[in-house]
């Protein structure tokens, strides 16, 4: 994992307790992730338009997504084909939004993830005591 990113010690231990207990719980565990990289996406936002020149819109709107046990956030648009027309290619531009963009707006938002994610926790702990 990278050495900027978040870490959350004991997340697959809590999401194999939900899972056994309820569905629904596990599936909280995964909207929690999703709302701590909500808070990002709108600094990537705004760093990607502002610090990359020639930044085409398309690569400016960024998404949130989760994996298993991974909150992430990365641009709307997908790579294009520039095999017929190489000028249309930017092969420096994963290293622009990156360094640019997506790890300054980690590091500006690191503790909003934090209690947005902490938050998320507290409202399934309660569920789970009521259940």
């Amino acid at each position: 994992m990278p050495d900027r990113a978040i870490r959350i010690e004991g997340l697959r231990e809590l999401q194999a307790a939900f899972a056994i207990y309820d569905a629904g719980l596990a599936k909280g565990v995964r909207e929690a992730l999703e709302a701590g990289a909500e808070v990002v996406r709108p600094t990537a936002e705004t760093l990607a338009t502002g610090t990359i020149k020639r930044s085409e819109i398309d690569w400016t709107r960024m998404r949130t997504g989760v994996l298993s046990r991974v909150g992430f956030v990365a641009p709307v648009e997908r790579g294009k084909r520039t095999q017929r027309d190489p000028r249309r290619g930017r092969p420096n531009l994963k290293p622009l939004l990156l360094d640019r963009a997506l790890e300054p707006a980690l590091d500006l938002n690191r503790e909003r993830v934090q209690r947005e994610f902490e938050d998320s926790l507290v409202d399934l702990a309660r569920i789970w005591s009521r259940v």
